[in-house]
């Protein structure tokens, strides 16, 4: 697949955004979406909307299996 311009731009925020919030926050786990967005942005077509689409219920779905996994959110990276 191709990676447009699009998507870098949301790989380097979502980056930018996740290591804010995990330092803010301590929870090292928010590592883990930018990555995932790095990933889709392969996976998918080379348009910003497809990306978000999946990437977007793929992060909530993350965030929520760390929170609910019972583990202390901070020691999981």
């Amino acid at each position: 697949m191709h990676i447009g311009i699009q998507e870098v731009f949301l790989i380097i925020f979502s980056t930018i955004v996740a290591v804010f919030m995990a330092r803010r926050r301590h929870r090292p786990w928010f590592l883990g979406i930018p990555v995932q967005v790095a990933v889709i942005s392969a996976c998918t077509p080379a348009d910003p909307v497809s990306t978000l689409l999946i990437a977007v219920p793929c992060c909530v779905l993350y965030t929520l299996g760390v929170l609910k996994s019972g583990m202390n959110p901070e020691a999981v990276v």
